[in-house]
């Protein structure tokens, strides 16, 4: 486990894979949806300040390079070797909110609402940390419902990469690769909701997940992944 890891492992893991992303992020060409809907901090402040961004697990690199410096609050996963992220996102000038909505994660729950209300954007990856891959679980949700901030689903692809072997296909960026990054309007989920109508709004926010991440690869010129045009193949039904 890494608990049993020098400390200073994190440290050096972190500033180093801080460094590369950063200097992979200077060769890369970022363009954006010149159509996307960019969220207006102004316009969420007069309801709650925070929004929460949603993006699948597989983007990660991506979405660190592209957004560093933004500080926004990172939902990180306690399991595994979560505290190389940590180290990692801390470096690129995030926060960081430790533990996961989706597997006995109350108390993170409870920090990321309080992040919300405290004037905080939070950030989460809906489909981890072991998926099912591109497959939105509730947390998000929820989050949305007891704090009242607005969703905005992100959309990232990149023209060349190599995709790992890992349950999320996660994408390792070339350099020199165009990076396209494209976002939902805001979700705006009502409060205090049942568990069917929470079932119904992770629903919505999957369907607009896979559209912003379909626009992307179509902004970068490669095929959308089969999970993603074929709904059926996120829950583990074969596609064709």
């Amino acid at each position: 486990m890494s608990r049993d890891r020098p400390r200073w492992t994190f440290a050096l893991v972190g500033f180093l894979g801080a460094g590369l992303l950063r200097l992979l992020c200077l060769t890369w060409r970022v363009e954006g949806d010149p159509r996307g809907f960019v969220a207006d901090r102004r316009l969420a402040r007069s309801r709650l300040p925070g929004t929460i961004y949603v993006h699948w697990h597989s983007r990660i690199m991506l979405s660190a390079a592209t957004h560093s410096g933004c500080g926004v609050n990172v939902l990180v996963s306690r399991h595994g070797d979560g505290e190389y992220i940590v180290r990692v996102i801390e470096w690129l000038g995030f926060g960081t909110v430790r533990g996961s909505t989706t597997r006995g994660g109350g108390r993170a729950l409870l920090e990321l609402v309080r992040a919300l209300h405290d004037g905080r954007d939070v950030a989460m990856t809906p489909d981890g940390p072991k998926g099912p891959r591109l497959r939105v679980q509730q947390g998000c949700v929820i989050a949305a419902a007891k704090s009242g901030s607005p969703i905005v689903a992100i959309g990232f692809d990149c023209s060349r990469s190599t995709r790992l072997r890992s349950w999320d296909r996660f994408m390792l960026p070339w350099f020199f690769a165009k990076v396209t990054v494209v976002q939902s309007e805001p979700i705006e989920v009502p409060l205090d909701l049942d568990d069917a109508a929470i079932n119904a709004w992770r629903s919505k926010v999957e369907s607009a997940l896979l559209d912003v991440t379909r626009r992307a690869a179509e902004l970068a010129g490669v095929p959308a992944e089969t999970a993603e045009v074929d709904p059926r193949a996120t829950r583990g039904v074969p596609a064709g």
